[in-house]
Order: C-alpha cells, then structure tokens, then sequence
C-alpha cells in the first residue's frame, strides 16, 4: 500500500452536508482541530456564514459528524453492496 493510501486511510472527513448544508464538498483532515478549522472556513467562504456568528450548536454539529475516512468507505461499501461477504470487511 502506498503512503498515500495509508495516510488517506488514517485521515479524517466531514461531509457539509452532514451538517445540514445542501453542498456536496468533502472536507479531509488529519486531526479534528484540523478539520473543525477547515469547516469553518469553508462555511464562511462558500455558504456566508460568519465565524464569530456561528452557535455553539453548529460547532458541536460540526465536531459530532467527523468520521474517518476508513469507516466511512467501509459504510458507504456496504450501503451500496449488502452482499459483502464477512471475510473481507476487516481489509475494508
């Protein structure tokens, strides 16, 4: 596996629309200060929501939908295909 491929695999995202947002972009980051920076930034930039406005009710959204990367491939793999055989979820 390639460094990349293990870096991506440690990695953590937020999907916007996760937090109520109708917008399809990804937010990846390698810790959750990161990513939490990164969402705002990205709400600020893209969707006109001020930082100093945001409640303490969107940042615990924020925090609340941050997941890894691994076990949302592994989720999305098997919403999409509910016949995976149990042997090859660890590798997922």
């Amino acid at each position: 596996m390639s460094q990349i491929s293990k870096g991506l695999l440690r990695s953590l995202i937020i999907r916007c629309s996760d937090v109520g947002l109708d917008c399809g972009h990804v937010i990846f980051g390698d810790s959750e200060c990161r990513i939490i920076q990164n969402a705002i930034i990205h709400m600020h930039e893209y969707h006109a929501i001020i930082p100093e406005e945001m409640t303490t009710c969107m940042k615990m959204k924020i925090r609340e939908n941050i997941h890894s990367y691994r076990d949302s491939m592994r989720a999305q793999i098997l919403d999409e295909s509910s016949d995976v055989p149990d042997k090859i979820l660890p590798v997922i």
